[in-house]
């Protein structure tokens, strides 16, 4: 029997895929027709193409599978309607596809978002049981498809679902933009605030997800997944730039300017036709009071531990991005 693995050309949906072929599991990778599947396939990963909104390609890569590990969505769009449709009408497709399968799977992993809790209420972590207040378009969205995930389910197939926070490592292209900066010799102060947050290791939150996915404790429960030490952002910046390497000077960007950069970036982004990778949206996210999340649920009921510290995972992280020419060598 196949795990389904959707996302899996992406950053988090490869680690997912690789840790439970590493455990074992033989991996379906549900792949747009639009993506290059090339490298999953040299990997021996086999592929269903298929799209989140083609409901019959959907059916057909369920079929036969016996668990499903739903990764894919958009953390960026052209707009809240094209973002819904995907992260969460795609999910509701998906778990109706799956409780349609002749045989269904026996159990459902949803790969969430810590942005669907929302940001952290002062100093206290954010914990499963708090009533989510997502502050962007996109953590509205994720907590559509969990919402979505739980309508359309049926009680057969238990649902998991995994909220990380940010997360970094090998192929991650969210964060790459600290580490390009920091290889150019400048250290990012962002705001005035410490704001701080949790973060995860790519690696390690795939670990985190096969546990939720075979652990019996965890059908019907929603986890954090993330170190269990936050870090204020400067700090977490000026670790990125450590692990670099290289001389850097910090240049402060007040709040106000995150604002104005936020607007330029999507208004140029919608002059091009783009999917704005810096927005509105995302300001609102980063100048949130925190983004720190309690993993406690999931240490104590999976057993989950980050198997490395965030320096040894930065410094690895950013040795890759060197070697394979993403980010330039850094000052020196």
């Amino acid at each position: 029997m196949e795990t389904l693995v959707t996302g899996a050309t992406g950053f988090v949906g490869r680690h997912v895929a690789e840790e439970l072929a590493r455990c074992g599991r033989s991996v379906r990778c549900l792949v747009r027709r639009t993506s290059d599947a090339a490298d999953l396939e040299r990997a021996g990963f086999s592929v269903a193409l298929g799209e989140l909104l083609d409901q019959p390609s959907l059916e057909e890569a369920v079929r036969g599978v016996d668990a499903v590990v739903h990764v894919a969505g958009l953390i960026a769009a052209r707009s809240f309607t094209e973002m819904r449709r995907v992260n969460a009408e795609g999910v509701a497709r998906l778990a109706r596809a799956s409780a349609r399968a002749e045989v269904p799977p026996r159990r459902f992993v949803l790969v969430s978002s810590l942005a669907a809790a929302g940001p952290s209420r002062g100093a206290r972590p954010s914990r499963e049981e708090d009533a989510p207040r997502p502050v962007s378009r996109y953590g509205l969205s994720k907590l559509m498809g969990e919402r979505a995930a739980l309508r359309s389910l049926p009680g057969s197939i238990p649902l998991t679902i995994v909220r990380p926070p940010a997360v970094y490592g090998p192929w991650d292209r969210g964060l790459l933009a600290f580490f390009d900066v920091a290889a150019r010799g400048l250290l990012l102060r962002l705001g005035t605030m410490p704001r701080p947050v949790s973060i995860v290791h790519g690696e390690d939150l795939a670990v985190g997800i096969r546990l939720a996915l075979e652990s019996p404790v965890a059908e019907g429960r929603t986890y954090f997944i993330a170190d269990p030490e936050p870090h204020p952002i400067d700090e977490l910046l000026a670790r990125i730039a450590a692990a670099v390497g290289g001389r850097t000077r910090a240049v402060r960007v007040p709040e106000p300017l995150v604002r104005v950069a936020g607007v330029v970036a999507e208004e140029v982004a919608r002059f091009r036709g783009a999917t704005p990778l810096f927005s509105r949206d995302k300001v609102r996210e980063f100048l949130a009071e925190g983004w720190v999340c309690d993993p406690g649920r999931a240490m104590r009921e999976l057993g989950w531990r980050p198997a490395r510290t965030l320096d040894e995972g930065l410094a690895a992280t950013a040795r890759w991005y060197r070697e394979r020419g993403w980010t330039p060598s850094p000052k020196i």
